[in-house]
Order: structure tokens, then sequence, then C-alpha cells
């Protein structure tokens, strides 16, 4: 993750909290910090999700479906104006398919946001040759695990 250029540029990241297998992103927020990049994390809102800045893990509190969110009293910004978002999944192909809980949230807020600026995190084991996705699945423009880049548009 690290390396991506489109991580080194970024001066607002949106990371998440993560649930069951997703990969941790403490890490990630910690450089983050240590960057001094703007740091956001979702909180469900109705059908829609909301980013909130967050400067310290100790200001995520257990949420809807019992994920980690941060408080309303934070400072809320435009997705459009967060330079990566990091996405969690359940699976990633090798075309930016993304497999996430069924709920829709993230791609209906990543409709309007450019795919360079969408990064997949993900363990090896997760990505599979093909996910099915329809015209409302928002894809990513890379996917980085553990063993390093899976997917790039860039490829």
């Amino acid at each position: 993750m690290f390396r991506l250029d489109s991580f080194k540029l970024a001066k607002r990241i949106a990371l998440y909290s993560p649930i069951l297998n997703e990969v941790r992103t403490n890490q990630v927020f910690l450089k983050s910090i240590e960057l001094e990049k703007e740091v956001y994390f979702p909180r469900v809102n109705g059908s829609s999700l909301d980013f909130y800045r967050v400067d310290d893990l100790k200001q995520l509190k257990p949420g809807k479906f019992g994920v980690l969110e941060p408080e309303c009293a934070l400072f809320k910004v435009d997705p459009q104006q967060i330079d990566l978002f990091v996405i969690p999944g359940l699976a990633f192909d090798h075309s930016g398919n993304r497999l996430g809980y069924g709920k829709g949230y993230y791609d209906r807020t990543l409709i309007n946001i450019p795919v360079q600026n969408r990064a997949g995190l993900s363990y090896s084991f997760q990505i599979l040759s093909f996910i099915p996705a329809n015209e409302n699945d928002q894809k990513v423009g890379v996917v980085v695990t553990e063993l390093g880049i899976a997917f790039s548009r860039r490829n």
C-alpha cells in the first residue's frame, strides 16, 4: 500500500474498520498520521456512508452492524474531497470487481469517485479469477495484498 503513487500523493485517505476476514488497517492509519495525511472513516447514515476525520483510533466506537465508526461530532468531509479510498471486500478479481456484504454502501459512495482513487485491500486468498458484477457494482483501480499488487488498471 505504501508504495502506491496514489497513497504517496494523497493528502486525504479514507480507511475502514475491518470485520471478519478483512485486512486490518491500523498500520495504514498509523503511517498516514505519521506522514501528516488526513484520515477519514465511514459512518453509516441511512443507506449511505458519511466520512469523518479521525486522528486517534480511540475516536471509533461500535456502530451499525457492530462495525467501529467515528463519532458524529468529528469533522465530516465530502467524499469527493478524499484523494484515496482504501476499500474492504470479501473478495476481489483481476478486473477490479469487488464482492462486499451486499448492502451497496460503497457502491453508492464511489459512483462519482474516479476509479484511480479506489484501492482494494485484501489477503491473497481473497483474489478470485472472476466475480460476477452488474452495472451498479463499482470497481477498484488497484488491489493490494500482503504479496503486493494483485491487480492494477495501470498493468
